[in-house]
């Protein structure tokens, strides 16, 4: 899927930091923890099926 955006979001935040604006860095990590955390539940839900 969109695999790229937890790193768009740090990328963002870490310019928000940058430029001193703590809101928005705040709100960009904030928002980096949670699509993370969101698929990582998404994709380790599922039991793995191994065969030997």
């Amino acid at each position: 899927m969109y695999m790229f955006l937890p790193f768009l979001l740090a990328l963002a935040g870490c310019a928000s930091v940058w430029r001193s604006r703590a809101g928005l860095s705040y709100a960009l990590w904030s928002g980096t923890i949670l699509v993370t955390v969101a698929w990582f539940f998404h994709h380790a839900t599922d039991p793995l099926k191994f065969s030997f």
